[in-house]
C-alpha cells in the first residue's frame, strides 16, 4: 500500500480502510465518499466489537472511527485497537471523527492513541487530504512526530 519515497501520491486504490460509525446513513455516505476518492476496500461496521473482528480478519491499512458510537465511546475503541492482545496491528493509523473545538476531547484522543482527529462535520477535501497525508507518511511518520495530529 505505501509508495516508494520518490512517489508523492499514495496509492489509494490499494488501501484497505476500516470505517466505524454507528449511523447506518453516515456509513453509507462515508463509504460512497471514500470509494469516490478511489479507496480500494472499505470495511464498514457500526460497533466496536465488530471493528475488532474486522481489524483482525481484514487487516486494514487505516481506520476511521467516529467519536460517538451509540453508547460506546470511540476513544474506548481506539484504546482497544492499540492493544496488541486484541489487534495484531496496534500501530494501525487511527483517525478519529470528532468535534475539534473541545480541548478535553482532543487531549483524550491523544491519550487514547489516536493518530489524528478529523473535524466533524467532515468534507471531502479534508478527508482526502488527511488520508493522503497519513498514507504517504506511513507508520514511520507517526513514530517521528508522535501519535497525534489535528487536521483542520
Amino acid at each position: 500500500m505505501y509508495q516508494h519515497a520518490l512517489h508523492t501520491t499514495p496509492d489509494l486504490a490499494a488501501t484497505r480502510l476500516l470505517l466505524v460509525d454507528d449511523s447506518r446513513a453516515m456509513r453509507g455516505v462515508l463509504t460512497t465518499l471514500l470509494r469516490g476518492l478511489g479507496l480500494g476496500d472499505v470495511y464498514a461496521t457500526g460497533n466496536a466489537d465488530e471493528a475488532i473482528v474486522l481489524a483482525n480478519t481484514c487487516r486494514p491499512d487505516i481506520a476511521l472511527i467516529d467519536y460517538d458510537l451509540d453508547g460506546e465511546a470511540g476513544l474506548d475503541l481506539v484504546r482497544q485497537m492499540r492493544d496488541p492482545r486484541l489487534n495484531p496491528h496496534p500501530d494501525l493509523p487511527l483517525l478519529l471523527l470528532a468535534p475539534v473545538n473541545l480541548p478535553h476531547l482532543m487531549a483524550g484522543a491523544r491519550q487514547a492513541g489516536a493518530s489524528a482527529i478529523l473535524p466533524k462535520p467532515l468534507n471531502a477535501n479534508t478527508l482526502e487530504a488527511s488520508l493522503t497525508t497519513v498514507i504517504a507518511a506511513g507508520c514511520q511518520q507517526a513514530a517521528r512526530s508522535g501519535p497525534y495530529h489535528a487536521y483542520q
